[in-house]
């Protein structure tokens, strides 16, 4: 049930963003689109079965390279909502010395064709850094005028926050995986359809409630 209720979520984040694309303004929220329709593929091929290989038809390989590709997108949705210059140059080093790690964990340390559980890890733990950093800068500019329910990223780092979080807490337990599978499979439905369910439905209230902005704006 969770995993229906999730690609229906995921498929209306995506219709939603399309017929709201003309009100995003600011460059990350445009990079959604292209970003939603990615994953929905990535979603019907995975559903499907059409990225197993070899004698027990295993996937894992492009789950790595989706987790890296979901990193390096939200990285940069998170880092490009910051207003000082040195806080950017600061994250984004951060966020190309794990890309880096990543690749080597994927190429060298744990190898593509298994999960690359050490790298998601930290990169799931990189971006909830982020989020917090964050929540922190937003609550200093806070506004006691300005209703933090109309505001487009209050809900996607919302969404974030719990996706991230229950996403870190998962592949940090990875080790069930090999000790007890079956388990692992039940907690692996739970967390990720919850964690889906929550994300994309903070993404969509996201983009319903975004508003252009009519001065200009430097930030991206």
């Amino acid at each position: 049930m969770a995993r229906i209720i999730n690609l229906v979520l995921e498929v209306a984040a995506f219709f939603i963003c399309l017929f709201s694309y003309k009100r995003f303004n600011l460059t990350r929220y445009k990079l959604f689109l292209p970003y939603l329709a990615i994953i929905l593929l990535y979603e019907y091929g995975s559903s499907n079965k059409l990225f197993g290989i070899g004698p027990n038809k295993s996937n894992l390989w492009a789950v790595n390279i989706e987790i890296a590709f979901e990193y390096l997108f939200y990285s940069f949705f998170i880092i490009s909502a910051y207003r000082e210059k040195k806080e950017k140059k600061r994250f984004t080093f951060i966020t190309l010395c794990v890309f880096t790690f990543t690749l080597i964990d994927i190429c060298f340390i744990q190898g593509i064709m298994r999960l690359c559980s050490i790298a998601i890890v930290i990169q799931y733990g990189v971006l909830i850094i982020m989020v917090c950093r964050f929540f922190y800068l937003l609550m200093g500019e806070f506004d006691k005028e300005t209703a933090l329910l109309h505001k487009p990223d209050f809900w996607v780092n919302t969404g974030l926050l719990f996706f991230f979080l229950s996403e870190f807490l998962f592949f940090a337990s990875f080790n069930l995986a090999y000790s007890r599978p079956l388990l692992f499979r039940e907690i692996f439905h739970v967390v990720s359809g919850v964690a889906n369910i929550i994300l994309y439905s903070c993404l969509i209230i996201a983009f319903l409630c975004f508003r252009p902005i009519k001065t200009m704006s430097s930030s991206l």
